[in-house]
């Protein structure tokens, strides 16, 4: 008459290992593709910097919480006019590098560097824009000491690099004038779409991911809003460029971030242009564009 309630007790017992084995599997699998996703890039340099400009100097800083950051100048022999080229998430300087040739052939200093974990900059856990942004403080302090001066430099970010511009922006009235390439605008809104594309794994899995790169490497995503802090942007002259094919961003991301901004954002969107791709698939017209908008704001 007892076998009854042992058989119940065992399969209770069977039923709650399993489900904490689930449970178990689903964080371990969480943990596992958080730090896939924040693990720093860094990677030899793969091109020879002479063969972009014969003007190329190496460049490193140093910055406030300790990292060196790496790259390259091309100057003009004349400080007067620079250009920061700020890449992407898992990118490096070289995405940027032809776009830095053209720049400097029109008379500019131009930087190319890369972002903390990333290239041959000191590796550090990616944040998504988070902690990237004391790198642009970085160089900012770097570009004051070299005699630039702030009405004299000009940034030109390509997504998670332009999204940091804005962020860093908002409370950092230094940066004045700024390009924008398809940044995003809202993370965690982007994040229920393009996530589960990084990971490979079904939407379900997503809130453990974020879970766990919070609490392991304390990425805040709520933090990463550039939409909202756009409003403190201001009257600084901005140019927003993203193509309407961009699968990664969408492009309703960038309209509510220019609109955020208000009269001071010019905007062009690209009919089909996908992500960061307005310069491939059209340097000349790229190049006069930004050169245009750094020419009037800038100054001679």
């Amino acid at each position: 008459m007892m076998a009854r309630p042992r058989i119940r007790l065992t399969r209770l017992a069977l039923a709650g290992a399993g489900a904490m084995l689930l449970a178990l599997t689903y964080l371990a699998i969480s943990c596992v593709t958080a730090e896939l996703l924040t693990r720093p890039t860094n990677h030899p340099l793969r091109i020879d910097p002479c063969r972009v400009s014969q003007d190329a100097e190496p460049w490193t800083t140093r910055t406030r919480d300790g990292l060196t950051l790496r790259g390259w100048r091309l100057v003009t022999g004349d400080p007067r006019r620079l250009i920061v080229l700020v890449h992407g998430m898992w990118s490096a300087w070289p995405e940027m590098a032809a776009l830095g040739r053209d720049l400097h052939e029109r008379g500019y200093d131009v930087l190319l560097f890369d972002l903390r974990g990333h290239g041959q900059s000191d590796s550090a856990r990616l944040s998504l824009g988070s902690r990237e942004r004391a790198d642009l403080r970085a160089v900012l302090d770097w570009a004051r000491g070299e005699g630039y001066e702030e009405d004299r430099i000009g940034w030109l970010g390509y997504s998670m690099g332009a999204a940091t511009l804005v962020l860093e922006a908002a409370v950092n009235p230094a940066i004045r004038i700024a390009v924008l390439d398809s940044p995003y605008g809202d993370l965690p809104r982007l994040l229920e779409g393009q996530l589960s594309k990084h990971s490979r794994l079904p939407s379900w899995f997503n809130p453990g991911i974020l879970a766990c790169a919070r609490l392991l490497y304390g990425l805040r995503t709520e933090d990463l809003v550039p939409i909202a802090a756009a409003a403190a942007w201001g009257d600084r002259p901005m140019l927003l460029i993203h193509g309407e094919a961009d699968s990664t961003v969408p492009v309703a991301q960038a309209r509510s971030l220019g609109r955020a901004v208000g009269a001071a954002c010019l905007t062009a969107f690209l009919p089909g242009v996908e992500h960061v791709e307005a310069y491939r698939s059209d340097p000349r017209r790229y190049v006069a564009l930004i050169s245009r908008f750094f020419d009037d704001n800038l100054g001679p």
